[in-house]
C-alpha cells in the first residue's frame, strides 16, 4: 500500500510539473538586475508559458493553472489586479480554439504562432492599461517588450521542452 501512495503521488507531481516550472520560470523573469533597460522591459513568461503548455500539453495545463499563474504574475507585477489574469485566460480561450492548427507543427510554425498570439496579447494589455489610467501609454515600450518576447521564445521553450521530454512521463498520466 505504501508504494501505491507513493506512485500516486509522483503522478500527482508530475501533472503539477507545467504550472511549477512556468511559476518557477516566471519567478526568476522577476529577479532585480542591475541593467537599467532590463529592470523595466522583460519577456513575458507566462504567455510564453501559457501558450507552450496549450501547444504540447493542454491535458496537463488548465484554466486553473493558467488563472493561478496569471494571478501570480499580477502580484509580482507592476499592473493593476487582474490585468495579466484577464490576458492569459483569453490567451487561454483563443488557444483553445486554434489547438488542432498548431499542436504537433515544426518549431518555426508554433514560433511564428507566438508571435501572432502574442502581439495581441501585448495589445490588449496596452489596451486595458491605457483604458486604466486614462491615457495611451507609451507604445514603444510595448514594441520592444513584445520583441523581446518573441526572441526569448525558443529559449523558454527549449527549458519547457527538456521538462515535458525527461520529467513528465506518459505511460503514468
Amino acid at each position: 500500500m505504501n508504494n501505491g501512495f507513493s506512485e500516486n503521488i509522483l503522478v500527482y507531481l508530475q501533472r503539477c510539473l507545467p504550472l511549477f516550472s512556468s511559476l518557477l520560470l516566471l519567478l526568476l523573469s522577476y529577479i532585480p538586475l542591475d541593467f537599467l533597460l532590463f529592470n523595466n522591459i522583460r519577456p513575458a513568461i507566462g504567455v510564453i508559458c501559457v501558450y507552450f503548455w496549450m501547444i504540447h500539453r493542454p491535458d496537463l495545463f488548465n484554466l486553473l493553472s493558467v488563472y493561478f499563474l496569471g494571478l501570480i504574475d499580477d502580484i509580482i507585477s507592476n499592473v493593476p489586479c487582474g490585468t495579466i489574469i484577464f490576458i492569459l485566460l483569453i490567451l487561454y480561450v483563443i488557444l483553445s480554439n486554434v489547438l488542432r492548427f498548431l499542436s504537433a507543427k515544426p518549431f518555426i510554425v508554433t514560433w511564428y504562432g507566438f508571435a501572432i498570439i502574442a502581439l495581441l496579447a501585448f495589445w490588449m494589455k496596452w489596451f486595458t492599461l491605457s483604458i486604466y489610467y486614462g491615457q495611451f501609454l507609451p507604445f514603444f515600450i510595448v514594441c520592444f517588450s513584445y520583441l523581446v518576447t518573441v526572441a526569448a521564445y525558443p529559449f523558454v521553450s527549449l527549458i519547457l521542452a527538456f521538462i515535458q521530454n525527461n520529467l513528465i512521463a506518459d505511460e503514468e498520466l
